[in-house]
Parts: structure tokens; C-alpha cells; sequence
């Protein structure tokens, strides 16, 4: 996905052995992936063109082309780097939350990528999210692609906050103070006991 990679949406790449793509049959029609046409018959281009159907998305390329050369200048390690520090730092700010949260995925922040995800049994992630949206702050609520896991993690969803190169621990530090405060709202936050 383009937009990952601070790319634009709507294009993205993927890589197939070619004797796999050879193998498979063009699931989509249009332009400039059909070789030939009679009434009777159609045979298709080589590839790649066989599986571009249509207008490719010119912009879109471009765009990824400019998002591609500008994280290969920054240098991909240097992305990680970030990332990695970053995470751990997150992880560490998510200890003040951990008796609250149900924070999912490997301790490790060398292990992850820069997401977190988590749960607190008591408030919707939905919610959490509106309550942190109102703070300026922006997260992903629901199933994340993952929906088998989540149903047998036996919760209805969970909040995913996540880094990249542009956060800072200044964000990291407003986030975990937001949830904070939206837990204290829902009554069930971190200073409500005792």
C-alpha cells in the first residue's frame, strides 16, 4: 500500500514470481492488456500488461515513485531506527496504562512494527477513538483487517495507535495522556480507584 509509505492512496505494489503470473488468468478487463481481438477469440498481452486493465493511475505512480526516492534518501535503516525508538518509547509511556489496557503484541519493540494495539474491557475502542479524535488525535478503531483474531480474542475490537517517521515523543506523550483522560471520562481510568 502507497499510503503506508507515505505514498498516495490507490496504488501500491505487489510481487509475483513470474511463472506464477503466467500461470493465472487477467481477473479484470480493459485497455492495453488484450494482444489481439476477433469475434471469435481474444489473446493476452505479455506481462505485466496482461493484469493492467485500463488507464493505469499515471498520478498515483508518480507520486509513490517520489515517496519511494524520498524514504531511499533518508535511508531505510534511519526509518527503522526512528521507528524502533519510537515504538519503544510508546511502550514504555503504555506502562503508565498498563493495569487499565490490554496491550497486544510482542514486548519487544525491535520484534514490531510501530503499532500498538490495545483493549480495556469496559470502554468500546469506537468510543475511545471519538473521545481521542476530539483531542486531535488520531487512531484506528475496529478489526484491523484481522476479524478471526479479534473474535477469538473474544473482544469486539481494539484502538491501534500508529508511529512513523513524522511522530514524536512529544505525540506519544500527548496520546497517552489523552487516553488517560478519555478512561477517566468513561469512570474507569487510571486515578479513578481508590
Amino acid at each position: 500500500s502507497g499510503h503506508k509509505m507515505l505514498g498516495p492512496t490507490g496504488i501500491g505494489m505487489l510481487y509475483v514470481k513470474p511463472d506464477v503470473l503466467e500461470r493465472m488468468e487477467p481477473f479484470l478487463r480493459g485497455g492495453e492488456m488484450v494482444l489481439e481481438v476477433s469475434y471469435e477469440d481474444a489473446s493476452w498481452n505479455s506481462l505485466p500488461w496482461r493484469f493492467e486493465a485500463g488507464t493505469p493511475n499515471i498520478a498515483g505512480a508518480i507520486g509513490l515513485g517520489v515517496a519511494v526516492d524520498y524514504l531511499n534518501g533518508l535511508g531505510m535503516e534511519n526509518v527503522r531506527d526512528h521507528d524502533v525508538q519510537l515504538t519503544r518509547y510508546a511502550l514504555d509511556a503504555f506502562k503508565e496504562l498498563e493495569e487499565e489496557l490490554e496491550i497486544f503484541g510482542p514486548k519487544d519493540p525491535a520484534a514490531r512494527a510501530g503499532i500498538i494495539s490495545f483493549h480495556h474491557p469496559d470502554v468500546h475502542p469506537h468510543d475511545l477513538g471519538t473521545v481521542l479524535d476530539r483531542r486531535g488525535i488520531a487512531i484506528r478503531t475496529g478489526h484491523h483487517c484481522t476479524m478471526p483474531l479479534i473474535k477469538s480474542l473474544g473482544i469486539p475490537a481494539t484502538a491501534r495507535a500508529s508511529f512513523y517517521l513524522y511522530n514524536t515523543n512529544e505525540e506519544v506523550d500527548a496520546l497517552v495522556d489523552a487516553i488517560k483522560e478519555a478512561l477517566r471520562y468513561f469512570g474507569n481510568g487510571v486515578g479513578t480507584s481508590g
